[in-house]
Order: structure tokens, then sequence, then C-alpha cells
């Protein structure tokens, strides 16, 4: 390339007594001479000569000068030049970098010929962050027809760019302050204080996370809401869901509708601030006096005769299964026998006997609004989180 026949002029025209300077817009360091003029020298092993790099300015320095203060925290540079660098190695870091939460700043991001893998990039953060990321666009910086473009990681605008812009990416910190944009100096100094702001962050911090890109935002947030109970990943997998089952319950909730749970602590579980603004009736039949009669006339599980008495009386209600797999059996067979037509229902009992054989029964059942926690995994502290996330819908975006 033109730089290393720079580069080896430089070092071949080095004789005693003279003095040979090569000359690097920016820092001569990053992205520029030295590195090709000190790889040169090692190679023709000239240890005669007395190297000096002198620092400089880089574009991403004078780009974070114009912007205020950006890279007040850990942050990362990336050429997405593949001239030199194989793309699946350029393609590595990024996604490093878009994991790791760095402040970004990118060199050589759009040429007439190169220029889809901005638009790559941008793929890969949208996946790992915000879309609201503040983006700044900074061109021909420090010059004359200097210009600075604010946009986020979700409007970037990628045909904006060329060879005479660096592009800088927030982190999940980042902020926009009138037209600078500010990274604070520690995570601490904006650490999340009250309940909502821890739970807000936690959200945050799972959603970054997932995986699943069939989902809707709908059944994103159940699952979203499923993690934050459990600090468990694996419901990202189990989460089966069908007929829209989280836009169906918001309705029917928020219009006052009834809940059954299988058992008190599902009951306790669905907040209670979202069941008084609605009124909406959270019950349990459990402990109903006429549960143990009924268990040992018809030879049933306490939570089986209490789901049955629940149908008995409210069979259009949405039922909340989280720890009897009895309960959820019941439920199943009085749908099939036509005995009862829910609202939905949320099937997550947790156990080893009978649990995967209830979830499947389930499944079979057509035509209603479902979520299934399927496997052996579930639990009241899961079930009672997706009635939450119905109540919360809204909250999904």
């Amino acid at each position: 390339s033109e730089e290393e026949a720079r580069a080896e002029l430089a070092v071949n025209s080095c004789q005693p007594g003279r003095h040979v300077v090569v000359i690097s817009s920016g820092d001569a360091g990053i992205y520029a001479m030295a590195s090709l003029v000190y790889e040169y020298a090692a190679r023709q092993q000239r240890t005669d000569i007395e190297l000096q790099t002198l620092p400089g300015i880089s574009a991403f320095q004078a780009a974070a000068a114009r912007l205020g203060a950006p890279i007040g925290h850990d942050f990362c540079c990336l050429s997405l030049s593949d001239l030199m660098t194989p793309w699946t190695t350029i393609e590595r870091r990024i996604t490093a970098a878009a994991v790791g939460d760095f402040v970004t700043s990118l060199y050589n991001p759009r040429s007439q010929k190169r220029n889809w893998q901005l638009s790559r990039l941008r793929e890969i953060f949208l996946a790992h962050r915000a879309p609201e990321t503040p983006v700044a666009i900074v061109r021909q910086v420090t010059r004359p027809d200097e210009t600075i473009h604010l946009t986020t990681l979700q409007d970037l605008d990628v045909t904006l760019v060329d060879m005479f812009c660096l592009v800088l990416i927030g982190n999940s910190q980042t902020y926009r302050f009138g037209e600078f944009l500010v990274t604070p100096r520690g995570y601490l100094a904006r650490k999340p204080v009250s309940g909502t702001e821890i739970q807000d962050e936690s959200f945050r911090q799972i959603r970054a996370e997932l995986q699943r890109a069939d989902l809707s935002a709908a059944d994103q947030w159940a699952v979203i809401r499923c993690i934050h109970s459990t600090a468990d990943f694996e419901y990202e997998q189990l989460y089966y869901a069908q007929n829209q089952p989280l836009e169906h319950w918001h309705a029917y909730l928020t219009s006052g509708g009834t809940v059954i749970t299988d058992v008190t602590m599902v009951q306790a579980g669905i907040t209670r601030a979202y069941r008084e603004q609605y009124g909406v009736q959270v019950l349990c039949y459990l402990n109903d006096e006429r549960v143990a009669n009924l268990a040992e006339r018809e030879g049933l599980t306490r939570s089986q005769a209490g789901m049955r008495l629940a149908i008995a009386e409210h069979p259009m209600a949405l039922f909340v299964v989280g720890n009897a797999p009895t309960a959820l059996f019941e439920l199943a067979e009085q749908v099939q026998a036509g005995r009862c037509q829910p609202a939905g229902i949320v099937a997550a009992p947790v156990g080893f006997v009978n649990v995967v054989e209830a979830k499947l029964k389930t499944k079979s059942l057509s035509g209603l609004p479902l979520v299934i926690i399927e496997g052996r995994k579930g639990g009241s502290s899961v079930a009672a989180s997706l009635v939450n996330a119905a109540f919360t819908l809204p909250q999904a975006s």
C-alpha cells in the first residue's frame, strides 16, 4: 500500500546524522503511520535507529471535545476498513464492543465501495443496545466545514456518513444535553435508588441479554417479567404462547375481569395495586370449606377439587396455575368437556410428577389464549409475574 511504501522510504532514509520525520494527521500511533514504521524497522533489524513517536490528537479525541464529554467512561475505537483486517475479525470486535457497553468511536465508517459495513454494525448494536442510544456523526472535525449531526442508534441514517466522518456511539449511560453528549464518569453516579428505578434498570439489563427473535413485544415483556422474578434466563426458551394472550388478558383485566389461582402464593404474587386499580377479583378456592368434602367424595386432590369449584362458579375467568399439575389437568379436562370457556390459561406448575404431561394436555387446547412454561420449571412467582405482565402491557414498549 501507499502507506507501507512511505514507511519503507522513511526507514531506508535513516542514515547517521540525519533526522527523518514521518508526518501523520491526528495521532501517528492511532490508525496511522507509527505502527507501519516500527513494523518495517523491526523486520529490517534496524536497531541502529533512534525511533520516537510524538503524541498527537486523534480524530476521536477532537470529535469528543466538540461533543462535550462522551468518553468520560470506558471506550473503544474500531476501524470498519477491511483492507488490512478480515471482516470476520472486525465483526467479532463489534459484537464485543456492543455487549461490553463501551462508548464506541468508528474510524473509516463508510466509503463508496464499503457501503454496507456500518449498516451491519448498527444491526449488531441494536441487538444489544437500546434504540435510543445517542449517536453523533462528526464530519471534517476541527476543519472550516465541520458539521455535527446528533441522532440515535435507531434513527442512524448511514447515507449521511462517509470517509470524512467519525461516528461515535454512546453507552447505556450516555445522554444528550442540548447539543452535547455526556457519559457519566462512573455508573455509580446514576445508580438507581428508588424501587421503580431499580426495577426499570433490571428490566433494561434483562432485555439486553434476550436472544429470541420470534417473540412479539408483548411476549418479550412476559419473558422479561418471568426472568425478573427468577433471575433465570432459561425461561426465555421455555416460554410458549398462543393466540396473543397478553393482549387479550390486558383488555380483560383492565375491564375488571376475574382471576382464579390454584394456590394462595400465586394469589399473593399478583400486585395488589393493579387489582385495586381495575377492580379485579383474584380468587383461590384451595381453602374453601367445600373443598375437603368434594375431594374426599370424588377422590380428588384438594387443588383439583378447588379448581372444579372455581370453574363451576367462574367458567369464563382467567385461570392461573403455578403449583399443582392436578389443578391444570382438571382445568384442561373441563375445557375439553365444554364446561368452561376461560379468558385464558397460565400453565406454570413446577415439579416432576405429571407436570410435563399436564402442560402438554393444556397445549392441545385450541382457540384459547395460553401461556405455558414448558418442561418442569414454573412456580407461583412465575405464574403471578405473567399476570402482572398482562396488567402492565403498555410498559412493554
